[in-house]
């Protein structure tokens, strides 16, 4: 299929241009040759011909999308899914009887996030602990200490929902040889 405006260019990718090509021409059993075109092949290319053109003006139609659409009905849309994880998560922050819900970002490490919360708190970073409730597993798990200061908080797989409790850190008064006597 040289000449053919489908194609030449890079408006296509080499599976779409196969996809239409097949879904075009129903009689045609192996194309530019490849493999015997299967039945779920051509299925598909039918499918994804008609999605291709349901956004398009009706005159710019071929009469081949309303015979798919005879044969395939009228499809939906497919819904583009990102599986990305947020960038920014909403967590409640719970120091004492304060309760606060904040946007973090999730690539901050455990350190930064101290620093940040010290006038939440009211107290440094270097007395505080946090400690990481996820809203799932509340329940069966409880809070879990958030010990590694260099860690990111997208490691925690924290989402929007969770909780983060801060505690202060136990003063330690260790006693003297001489006092022990």
């Amino acid at each position: 299929l040289q000449g053919c405006p489908l194609g030449e260019g890079n408006e296509y990718t080499e599976h779409e241009r196969r996809q239409l090509l097949i879904a075009r021409l129903p009689n045609v059993k192996t194309l530019n040759g490849g493999g015997v075109i299967s039945a779920e092949e051509r299925e598909d290319a039918e499918r994804a011909f008609i999605r291709y053109y349901m956004d398009k003006p009706e005159s710019d139609r071929p009469e081949r999308y309303f015979e798919l659409v005879q044969i395939h009905g009228k499809l939906d849309s497919l819904v583009n899914v990102d599986l990305r994880p947020e960038k920014r998560v909403k967590i409640t922050f719970t120091c004492g009887s304060n309760s606060e819900v904040k946007s973090v970002g999730i690539y901050r490490t455990v350190s930064d996030l101290k620093t940040r919360l010290e006038t939440f708190a009211g107290f440094p970073a270097s007395k505080m602990r946090l400690f990481y409730v996820d809203q799932d597993l509340r329940d069966i798990q409880g809070p879990e200490l958030m010990r590694f200061a260099s860690k990111q908080l997208f490691s925690y797989n924290i989402r929007s929902g969770d909780e983060i409790i801060i505690v202060r850190k136990m003063e330690n008064k260790r006693r003297t040889h001489s006092e022990s006597k």
